[in-house]
């Protein structure tokens, strides 16, 4: 229990100090602070985190440009919540050079395998449920963890705080 509150604890400051790629420091906590993140706010993060929409840009232009893009498969209300496979989904659409198995090649990285590839790969916990709602501080925790494992560590420490 105590190295798993290590790990998160590493985690946590790894993100704050060096997430938020030219975002707000107030955005980023209003994530963290939320019970159930929305899709405006998982799409966020990935927009900006692949340069595709400015800090100054809301939730609905980052569904748009990730629409548009092809990392969405259909226009969605930035208010609803997130499922945990969703955010798979959205976070893996982020690193295109993710291997993955047969059925994540197969099915072009469908939401149900690329929950089962975060899985796989550690990133989330093996009895994780793919329908259950994820809260700011999980979402964050998997962005984390995501760039860590795929983007590797340079990655993550590279972003600025503004």
């Amino acid at each position: 229990m105590k190295f798993m509150r290590k790990v998160l604890s590493i985690l946590f400051v790894l993100l704050i100090g060096g997430l938020a790629f030219a975002q707000s420091a107030q955005e980023i906590t209003n994530i963290l602070n939320t019970d159930e993140v929305t899709y405006g706010q998982v799409c966020y993060l990935s927009a900006i985190h692949q340069n595709l929409i400015a800090e100054s840009d809301g939730y609905d232009d980052a569904i748009k440009v990730l629409y548009e893009n092809g990392q969405l498969p259909e226009l969605v209300s930035g208010h609803m919540e997130v499922y945990m496979q969703n955010l798979a989904y959205i976070y893996l659409q982020m690193w295109p050079d993710v291997k993955g198995g047969l059925f994540y090649k197969l099915t072009k990285g469908s939401p149900r395998y690329a929950f089962k590839q975060l899985k796989t790969d550690g990133i989330i916990p093996e009895d994780a449920d793919p329908n259950s709602v994820v809260s700011g501080r999980d979402a964050l925790n998997i962005l984390t963890a995501c760039m860590m494992t795929y983007g590797g560590e340079e990655e993550c420490m590279s972003m600025d705080v503004e």
